[in-house]
């Protein structure tokens, strides 16, 4: 008897814990409408806890009274500053950024299924599915497309102060609000010149923290939007070889070639591209496989001075095979095997040594083919 008294107990007081934590939030959401910075700032200070407890932290009342509280603040933050008062810019855009990570949690919970009050039964649209209600989402989506250019800035102010993290959220926030449906209905989203802009410099502050993975695709956005400028091609190749190369840390070969021939068919014409693929051939399946994709590459970009260097590199290694596989073989033997693959490998090693003279590597084995030639006796 006793136990169940206290399981009774212990049930009634956690009953008790969340109603009051709910009863907390309803209280807050009253002060965020108030306007007074102090009771906003009350709001934030308080309203945390609701974010973790089960019985609040999917409510889109925790997080609308919130992501109210901040965007109040910033308003006041940005009258000051209009008015020529001195303002601590960095806390003034780390609530604005707060603001929309709260009402962006916010407007996908503000769904309410509508209720048949005769059969207490879900109300159905014509295709049979759930009627639902929305209750703060035009209040949400108001805020956030009204200050999308504060957000913009707030990531020009990161990234100017190198606050990686912080710019590509600002960006990313921007980017997906300017473009989103309801940016476009309310006559609001950005043109592409600027989206395609955005999403370069999103790329980019996450390219800074080896974000390889997401950089690599707001680079692939901004350049499908247009975006030429700032060397994106090279940002673009490079987070992808970064991707790759934690790929075949793991010995994910398949993952690696699949994901780089997605990458070859919307960029076909990047060699860089084409010589990380025979990267990632050579390491599983030997020279002999990855050889086509390293000639590609030379086809494609007659001033890609690695993949030369690899087609040199790949037919030095085919004739050093044939010396190794026959040490018992005289210079008359091995001549006539050996010399046509050297042959065809020293027009590419000489044009990656024009192409990169600050990199010896293609110069070396040039010299080493023309040393053998010369203790063979070949002219």
């Amino acid at each position: 008897m006793k136990k169940m008294i206290l399981l009774g107990a212990a049930a009634i007081m956690m009953a008790s814990s969340a109603s009051a934590q709910m009863s907390l939030v309803k209280d807050l959401a009253k002060k965020a409408g108030s306007g007074n910075p102090e009771a906003l700032m009350e709001v934030l200070q308080n309203i945390e806890p609701a974010f973790t407890n089960p019985e609040t932290a999917n409510d889109v009342l925790t997080w609308y009274t919130a992501g109210k509280a901040a965007f109040g603040i910033f308003d006041k933050f940005y009258e000051a500053k209009l008015l020529g008062q001195p303002v601590d810019d960095n806390m003034m855009n780390e609530v604005l950024s707060s603001a929309y990570d709260y009402y962006l949690k916010a407007l996908p919970l503000d769904s309410i299924v509508e209720m048949d009050k005769k059969t207490g039964q879900p109300k159905l649209n014509s295709d049979g599915t759930k009627k639902v209600k929305t209750k703060y989402s035009k209040d949400i989506i108001g805020a956030l497309t009204s200050h999308m250019g504060d957000i913009a800035n707030a990531g020009n102010v990161y990234l100017q102060n190198s606050n990686w993290e912080n710019a590509a959220s600002a960006f990313g926030n921007y980017a997906d609000l300017a473009s989103s449906d309801f940016a476009i209905k309310n006559g609001v989203a950005a043109a592409d010149s600027t989206l395609s802009q955005v999403r370069f410099f999103q790329g980019y502050s996450q390219y800074q923290i080896q974000k390889f993975a997401d950089a690599y695709e707001n680079f692939t956005k901004a350049r499908k939007l247009g975006y030429t400028d700032n060397s994106i091609v090279d940002f673009q190749t490079s987070s992808l070889a970064n991707m790759i190369q934690a790929m075949l840390d793991k010995n994910e070969y398949d993952k690696a070639n699949n994901f780089i021939d997605n990458a070859l068919k919307g960029d076909p014409m990047n060699a860089t591209l084409h010589d990380i693929k025979g990267f990632t051939v050579e390491l599983k399946d030997g020279i002999d496989a990855a050889l086509p994709f390293y000639r590609k590459a030379t086809e494609v970009d007659a001033t890609y001075a690695n993949g030369f260097f690899d087609v040199g590199r790949c037919l030095y290694l085919q004739a050093q095979k044939i010396i190794d596989d026959n040490p018992n073989a005289t210079n008359k033997e091995l001549i006539p095997k050996i010399k046509p693959i050297y042959d065809e490998a020293i027009p590419f090693l000489k044009k990656a040594a024009e192409l990169n003279t600050e990199d010896t590597k293609a110069k070396n084995v040039l010299d080493d083919i023309l040393y053998k030639f010369e203790v063979m006796g070949v002219k």
